[in-house]
């Protein structure tokens, strides 16, 4: 027993250094929860941006199928690309469906070809309704201007209205000789 007692004198002493503060368990959850906290925020913000391109990529194409707008082949390639990534659709698959779509495509009028996608169509849509709104903004913005320069003009033409009211109502106050030639000429009149 004395040698271990000894032993531990001597694992103390050349470690001047005190030991540092055991923590525990818990703590490195904290960094866990913050960075799973960050994955789980950046693989929603993924999720959204590919379910967006999808469902554009899906309206294109119903669209196109239907027949009121033009097909894009870049919307069957997002669908196909999307499907193979699921697993719903083997590459091999995907790579005979998108050739077949290309050479049907291909076979259609030129016309047809360029005929705008539903999404392009959106798009359009949306940029004049943006300039709509915005010229309506414009718009207003210009009369309330207007309406606000008007008012401002109106009542400064009142306060000088009323200001000039006020200044022909007060009597002329009397204003008193200067002394100047005039003056010593009527005291010498006086002497004379």
């Amino acid at each position: 027993m004395a040698e271990k007692a000894q032993a531990s004198v001597v694992k103390s002493g050349t470690n001047s250094l005190p030991a540092p503060a055991k923590r525990g368990p818990g703590h490195r959850a904290v960094d866990a929860r913050d960075a799973i906290a960050e994955l789980t925020e950046r693989a929603q913000e993924i999720s959204l941006e590919a379910g967006s391109k999808v469902s554009a990529a899906m309206k294109d194409v119903i669209s196109a199928a239907v027949g009121i707008a033009g097909f894009a082949v870049e919307s069957a390639r997002d669908l196909v690309q999307y499907m193979v990534r699921r697993g719903q659709m083997t590459p091999e698959e995907g790579d005979k469906l998108l050739r077949e779509a290309e050479v049907a495509h291909s076979k259609r009028p030129a016309s047809e070809r360029k005929r705008p996608t539903a999404s392009e169509v959106q798009a359009k849509t949306r940029a004049v309704q943006r300039a709509e709104a915005a010229a309506a903004r414009e718009r207003a913005l210009s009369q309330h201007i207007m309406r606000a320069t008007a008012k401002r003009t109106a009542s400064v033409k009142a306060a000088s209205k009323k200001s000039g009211a006020k200044k022909a109502s007060r009597p002329a106050k009397p204003t008193k000789a200067k002394s100047g030639k005039s003056g010593k000429s009527g005291k010498k009149a006086k002497r004379r």
